[in-house]
């Protein structure tokens, strides 16, 4: 067993065996790794154990903890921590070294993260002169060596409550785990997003306090987890002494950031933290990079990076901002300025790009809503939610958006008549939605009043729009139908074809409930050819879903699976929760045709979920007709009438009958049911469903409790990027070249090679220049599944920011790039550097794409002009030797240049060779002949006569 001197934990060490197994590779590959990740989060424990489980591995291992050296104490006071720990006769480097390269040693070197100035120079140091040495380093920040592998260490995940319940048993050793407090303990952990640190000081209070009263508590976590191990270091006994340890290691700009980064809830982007944050300092993106690499703001991977605190984080940073409002009030403008700019590309080829972005901003506009209605601003938050409410309406959040408007119409205060309207039509239709009919009549009619008496010339047209949508569900299908075709007249007649697609594709669909097929499909061919031009993915997945349904309904299963998987598929790329409820619903239906029992009841309840979940009964009643008729497959018949009783209950409160194109199957379930039971066991199975709940009928999970966002620790490595594409390209991270393999495919390069010189860039000038003839649904998926792959190769997301609608090669992050250097040294005019950095021609071993050909001659221009300049000012200083040589450089660039050729004759002939100078007019008149089929000009020619 090595010698060594590590950390004896009085308490046992929960999960991370998958952490544990990586690094343990880790550490077999690199001699530096460095554990990052913020205070509390498990860096120390998880450095003592794996450093134990290695241990055989080495002749020594020795442990370096600098938690109480301080940055006054500087380099010195690191070595006499070193040498304490060696047993050195002095704190010297060369004692160190000499000790430390006597075999195959690993130290370990802990809290690092206020030392980093005299630690990174040392441990590197030590690594150059000890080649046996291994180093791991714990640090809220990485080291910033060549060569440091960074491991960020996450959040727990499941052994998040395992912790929790050791923590508890140790504090009080009568606790148990139970059914009953299980979900209490699962919400503490997810609430403290998996932190160590804050889930033990929550164990803590065990012996004083139940899971579900610590729980209620956390919404002042400062106040709440203080109470630590007395033997723990100062700042681990206390959340806030955590904390605090953190705020002391930013520098001012830092901390002003990181105060006002609290009103964001939920995650944010790089547009939306300069929107609302205010510095006395250096560049946000700089300060807020500083925060990610100090382990303060967690990253969210995606196609768009995203941020986030921590909550205990967020709450310690709400105390240090204080009762400044502004931050929350520049948010309050900045979401609503985003909504209204959403709210006009909600419908073509946008539209999913702007509902991702409204999705992802959800929670922060959740927030701001709160804020203005606590401070009763009724104009402001009626803004809000109007401008919410058709997203909400293609993403399914039909209970959400309802319970807001009928908040905020209830609110006093003055709100202009128009924008009122705007927000009872919006309440009714979600009303409508939901199949509460009393109060969608009362909203909508309301609202359309109000319109028309304003003169809104598509009042009318809108109208109709909802009073067809209620004669269907009222089962009246010729007045459906009437209603609807006058409503394609207008907008017809108006021209707004967006909304003439989406009446052609709903009275498709009211078609195809009541059973007219060829007409339904008629109409939703239609619709989707429209959406397809447009580039409406909503509309496109929708139309999909339904033509599914009409080849299921018309017996053909092959035409059905194919456009309904298609369809689900969409809704999951795209989110679009109504769309995949009926894609599911449908591929349920098909699966049951086809005997596949389980699946169907599986792909039913999937389905009713999403329905129940946005409030949308009217939908919730045709699911559980669909599985009282799985069920009877499956011949638990009384199952069956359960279902069956629960919907024809709630169609009865509905006011809605069974759709004629699904009455069928109804009939029949119900039939044969009833015929399979005695009268009494009916009755009693019939009572049961209607007294029994949808979650008790069905056992989905009600959807109240909060949900938690995944969180992943910044990946904080320095890899920093070295890019050559003069010459042989080549993009290195670190000391490794990214080859083909790391790529995926050619396009994510030929990306990242685009973003990395053109500046910020709109996905649509992107599209023009790598996918010039994809159409705006391919184009999304091209771009989006390539852009993945770029953030994946280059192993950081934020090397590529979305900001302002545009793209853009983060240049804040250290990078080399032969190309900008050569820019950069032309626009200084140093023409011997960029003839030095010219190595060869742009992406020469790229497939040439019409944007790399004007970028590559551009800069064999920028080349070119140096090497004439710089040989024209050498000769003129009579430097001839040196002129020759660069005329001849540019002449092997581009052998037809005459002017260097000209330029070569006459040094030739100031030397006094004149073979020499024939030889080169020889030369330029063969390859004229050859190329051009012509003759040196007069010019040329006259300098030998």
């Amino acid at each position: 067993m090595a010698e060594g001197n590590l950390p004896v934990r009085l308490s046992s060490f929960v999960g991370r065996e998958s952490e544990l197994a990586e690094l343990a590779e880790l550490v077999g590959k690199h001699r530096l790794v460095t554990l990052t990740g913020p205070g509390g989060g498990g860096k120390t424990r998880l450095a003592v154990t794996l450093a134990d489980r290695v241990r055989p591995r080495y002749a020594g291992v020795r442990w370096l903890g600098l938690a109480t050296t301080t940055p006054g104490d500087g380099t010195a006071g690191v070595l006499a921590a070193l040498a304490d720990v060696l047993e050195l006769p002095e704190a010297t480097v060369a004692a160190a070294t000499r000790r430390l390269c006597s075999g195959p040693l690993l130290l370990v070197v802990d809290n690092c993260e206020h030392l980093l100035d005299p630690v990174a120079p040392l441990i590197g140091e030590l690594l150059r002169t000890c080649p046996k040495l291994t180093v791991l380093a714990t640090s809220q920040e990485a080291l910033g060596i060549a060569g440091e592998a960074v491991f960020a260490v996450p959040p727990l995940a499941e052994a998040a409550t395992r912790l929790f319940v050791d923590r508890a048993q140790a504090a009080s050793y009568t606790f148990e785990r139970t059914e009953g407090n299980a979900s209490d303990i699962a919400e503490i952990c997810a609430r403290l997003d998996g932190v160590p640190l804050a889930i033990e000081l929550a164990a803590a209070w065990i012996p004083t306090l139940s899971p579900a009263q610590i729980a209620s508590r956390l919404d002042d976590s400062l106040a709440v987890l203080t109470r630590g191990d007395r033997e723990a270091m100062p700042r681990h006994r206390t959340l806030r002494d955590a904390l605090d340890w953190s705020w002391g290691l930013l520098d001012p700009p830092e901390q002003e950031l990181l105060a006002q980064l609290s009103v964001f809830p939920g995650s944010f982007s790089v547009d939306a933290v300069e929107a609302v944050a205010v510095l006395r300092g250096p560049d946000v993106l700089q300060s807020l990079s500083r925060l990610v690499n100090r382990s303060l703001v967690m990253v969210q991977q995606g196609d768009e990076v995203r941020y986030r605190l921590l909550q205990i984080v967020r709450q310690y940073a709400a105390y240090r901002l204080g009762s400044d409002l502004g931050p929350a009030q520049r948010l309050a403008a900045y979401a609503l300025d985003l909504i209204e700019r959403a709210a006009d590309r909600l419908e073509g080829e946008e539209q999913q790009e702007w509902l991702d972005v409204l999705l992802a901003e959800r929670q922060n506009i959740r927030a701001v809503l709160t804020w203005h209605v606590q401070r009763e601003e009724a104009e402001a938050a009626t803004r809000i939610v109007v401008g919410m409410w058709w997203a909400s309406y293609l993403l399914g959040w039909y209970r959400d958006a309802r319970d807001w408007l009928e908040r905020v119409l209830a609110m006093p205060g003055p709100v202009p008549p128009e924008l009122r309207a705007d927000a009872q039509i919006a309440l009714g239709t979600m009303a409508h939605l939901q199949g509460d009919a009393e109060l969608a009549t009362a909203q909508l009619q309301a609202g359309f009043i109000a319109q028309k008496a304003a003169g809104d010339p598509t009042a009318e047209a809108r109208e109709l729009h909802w009073l067809g949508g209620a004669a269907m569900r009222r089962g009246e299908y010729d007045e459906s139908r009437r209603l609807g075709q006058r409503c394609i007249e207008l907008w017809r007649k108006l021209g707004i074809e967006s909304n003439l697609s989406r009446a052609i594709d709903y009275l498709g669909m009211r078609e195809l409930l009541a059973g007219e097929l060829d007409y339904a499909e008629e109409l939703l061919r239609d619709a989707r050819a429209r959406y397809e031009q447009d580039g409406a993915g909503e509309g496109l997945g929708w139309t999909t879903a339904l033509l599914g349904a009409v080849q299921h309904y018309r017996g053909d299963s092959a035409a059905a699976a194919i456009l309904l998987t298609e369809a689900r598929q969409m809704g999951e790329r795209t989110r679009q929760t109504v769309t995949l409820a009926w894609a599911l619903h449908l591929l349920g239906l098909e699966a049951r045709k086809s005997g596949q029992l389980t699946e169907s009841r599986d792909l039913l309840t999937q389905s009713l979920r999403l329905h129940h979940d946005s409030g949308n009964r009217w939908r919730v009643a045709s699911l559980l007709e669909s599985l009282a008729t799985t069920a009877l497959a499956e011949k638990d018949i009384r199952q069956a009438v359960r279902l069956l009783s629960h919907a024809a209950a709630l169609r009865e409160k509905l006011g809605t009958p069974v759709p004629a194109v699904e009455a069928a199957d109804v009939s029949t379930t119900l039939a044969v049911a009833r015929d399979a039971l005695s009268p009494d066991d009916f009755r009693t199975a019939w009572t049961e469903g209607e007294v029994f709940t949808v979650d008790k009928l069905t056992g989905i999970e009600p959807s109240g409790r909060r949900s938690v966002v995944p969180l992943t620790i910044a990946d904080t490595r320095v890899e920093s990027l070295h890019v050559q594409a003069l010459g042989a390209s080549e993009v290195r991270r670190n000391d490794s070249a990214l080859d083909a393999a790391a790529w995926g495919y050619a396009k994510p390069r030929e990306l990242f090679f685009y973003l990395l010189g053109s500046g910020p860039v709109t996905k649509a000038q992107i599209g023009a220049e790598l996918w010039p003839d994809a159409s705006a649904q391919t184009l999304r998926n091209s771009f989006h599944t390539c852009l993945h792959q770029v953030r994946r190769t280059l192993g950081r997301s934020d090397w590529i920011t979305f900001r302002g609608g545009r793209y853009e090669f983060n240049r804040t992050l250290e990078h080399t790039y032969d190309v900008a250097d050569l820019e950069g040294a032309a626009a200084a005019g140093d023409l011997a550097r960029v003839i030095a950095l010219y190595q060869g021609d742009y992406l020469v071993d790229v497939a040439g794409a019409a944007w790399i050909d004007d970028r590559r001659e551009a800069l064999r221009q920028t080349f070119e002009r140096s090497l004439l300049t710089l040989a024209d000012a050498r000769a003129t200083e009579g430097r001839v030797e040196e002129s020759i040589d660069l005329y001849q450089r540019a002449v092997s660039h581009d052998p037809l240049l005459e002017s260097a050729h000209r330029a070569l004759i006459s040094l030739h002939l100031i030397q006094g060779d004149r073979a020499a100078a024939v030889r080169q007019y020889n030369v330029l008149a063969d390859l004229l002949a050859a190329e051009l089929r012509t003759t040196p000009s007069p010019q040329t020619t006259a300098l030998l006569s």
